[in-house]
């Protein structure tokens, strides 16, 4: 059990290292907060709900997931080679598709709300 707890504890101090050293994510979880406090504000039904967070998780999870990437090809190899470069823009494009994705569905379903 108690390895259990430890392994949370490692990964909330990784959620917490990813907010205070990547400025990407503190931004994304601005626009979380923002996206949130507007669904409060126009009272989005359950599905919804469910459809925003959905789409706030991938986004941050993607980006965690990023950063990693991007760190750990730093610490193989500082040199300005093809193939790191290649796994970072990968990486960044996940990020980007899924930004780019939960954006149309937020225009979709917060479309009704401010067009309405």
């Amino acid at each position: 059990m108690r390895k259990f707890l430890k392994s949370f504890v490692y990964a909330f101090h990784g959620i917490t290292t990813g907010i205070t050293d990547q400025r990407n994510l503190r931004v994304l979880i601005c626009i979380a907060a923002a996206v949130i406090a507007a669904g409060f504000y126009y009272k989005i039904t359950a599905v919804e709900w469910c459809i925003i967070l959905l789409c706030i998780g991938l986004v941050v999870g993607l980006e965690l997931i990023n950063s990693s990437i991007e760190s750990l090809v730093d610490l193989v190899t500082m040199e300005k080679k093809p193939l790191a470069g290649k796994v970072k823009d990968m990486a960044a494009g996940a990020v980007l598709f899924a930004s780019v994705l939960s954006s149309v569905i937020g225009l979709i379903i917060f479309g009704k709300y401010l067009l309405g």
